[in-house]
């Protein structure tokens, strides 16, 4: 069956199932608790689509401010629902591993304890209606006092108990200096296909009193929450300079380069596209089918490192002026074992696999295939792999390469008992070439 003849079937399937697919979210849970044990980057009410939450001065960056710094941090969503919400916010104070601190909010924040979202606007000139809504905190009135791992918890006024989502960010005090380097894994098994990071923690005022029980480095790749490296210990300390420059301990899989595609403009096929169609009243795109990649060479491209960004051809406001599109993924790949599932994956997938982002077989068509509703912009995206009960697997399909080029992040945690929280006092972001 030629190429032509299986996307005609993809979407002729897909008009079948819109309604359901205008429906799901990624993260949506059915039953949110507003002090949960640990935080995480969840949507709890159907219709919220395209959450993003970012330094309000650069987009491509992971929600970090400094403290008094005057930064700030700017969060934006949809509701594509018909309702009018009018909606609240608070900030809850997290130790390292995410569960919420046991101060009150009046030891870590400044003025009152919530704030209002005001900044709502209906979308202009797009086929799919939604509710745009934009915040930029700290605000005047609501202030962090004191460094770590904040979520923030956005709510409707009128219904405090109704959560409509919570997301995670990082105020940092500069304290500590992080130095860090990536290199190719040592010779041995994963010569080929692993990056190691080495870095070391450099504490010029001697703040670090008990780095034995007190300090804790953490490292992220590229964003992601689920894969996250926590080392309790420096390998090697001396006065003003803590050491993690593990052999094996910091390890990577390279990964692929990202996989990625435009929909900024509705007229115009960019690269990866097949095909861009007007099934009234909505925009569907077609995506040229992929192949799995880890038996091919390693070839550099440009990606965001799995992010994406939203855009519209020509927009004055491009964050109200965006459509929201049906986006048809299809994977060439064979029917996988029982008890394995495949899933679009990347940032706007929150880094999980869940009913959102899975793929289906159609034996009609000899494809894994995908439809999801999606904002206008530009998508990173891989395809990655998960058994029952076992985490991601990025591998399989993809394949791993030590020159990939990935972001990591360190940020460095200080447990002072005298204050009794955990404080972030470092953090560093670096590239891998």
């Amino acid at each position: 069956m030629d190429h032509s003849n299986k996307n005609n079937i993809v979407i002729s399937l897909t008009i079948l199932l819109i309604s359901l697919s205008a429906e799901t979210c990624p993260g949506f849970n059915q039953s949110p608790e507003f002090y949960p044990e640990t935080y995480t980057d969840s949507v709890f009410s159907e219709g919220i689509h395209t959450v993003m939450l970012r330094n309000a001065s650069w987009e491509f960056t992971l929600p970090v401010i400094e403290l008094n710094s005057g930064q700030q941090l700017e969060l934006l969503f949809d509701d594509l629902s018909d309702r009018s919400l009018y909606l609240a916010y608070t900030l809850v104070h997290c130790d390292s591993s995410w569960r919420p601190s046991s101060m009150s909010q009046q030891q870590y924040l400044q003025g009152f304890s919530e704030g209002e979202i005001r900044e709502i606007y209906r979308s202009f000139s797009t086929t799919y209606d939604y509710t745009h809504y934009r915040l930029n905190f700290p605000e005047e009135n609501i202030k962090p006092l004191i460094s770590g791992n904040y979520a923030i918890v956005v709510y409707e006024i009128s219904n405090p108990e109704n959560i409509i989502l919570t997301r995670r960010f990082y105020i940092v005090e500069k304290v500590v200096d992080v130095e860090a380097d990536v290199k190719r894994s040592p010779p041995g098994e994963y010569y080929e296909n692993r990056q190691l990071l080495q870095f070391s923690v450099i504490d010029p005022s001697h703040e670090i009193r008990d780095p034995d029980s007190g300090l804790l480095a953490v490292v992220m790749q590229n964003g992601r929450q689920d894969n996250t490296i926590r080392l309790q210990k420096p390998l090697y300390m001396e006065p003003g300079r803590f050491d993690y420059t593990y052999s094996d301990r910091i390890m990577f899989p390279g990964g692929n380069e990202f996989r990625n595609f435009d929909t900024k403009s509705l007229k115009y096929q960019s690269e990866n596209i097949e095909r861009i169609d007007f099934m009234n009243p909505y925009w569907h795109f077609l995506l040229k089918p992929d192949e799995p990649r880890a038996h091919m060479p390693f070839f550099s491209g440009s990606d965001l490192d799995g992010a994406f960004y939203i855009d519209r051809e020509k927009a004055t406001d491009k964050h109200r002026e965006a459509d929201y599109v049906y986006v048809h993924f299809s994977l060439d790949l064979p029917e996988i074992h029982a008890g394995e599932t495949v899933y679009v994956f990347g940032m706007f997938s929150e880094w999980s696999a869940g009913e959102h982002n899975r793929m289906t077989y159609n034996p009609e068509t000899g494809y894994h295939e995908l439809t999801l509703l999606l904002k206008q912009g530009w998508y990173d995206y891989e395809y990655v792999l998960k058994k029952t009960n076992s985490g991601i697997d990025e591998v399989s399909i993809e394949g791993s390469h030590h020159e990939t080029g990935n972001t990591y992040t360190i940020f460095v945690y200080y447990h002072d008992l005298r204050q009794n929280f955990d404080r972030l006092i470092g953090y560093r972001s670096i590239k891998s070439s």
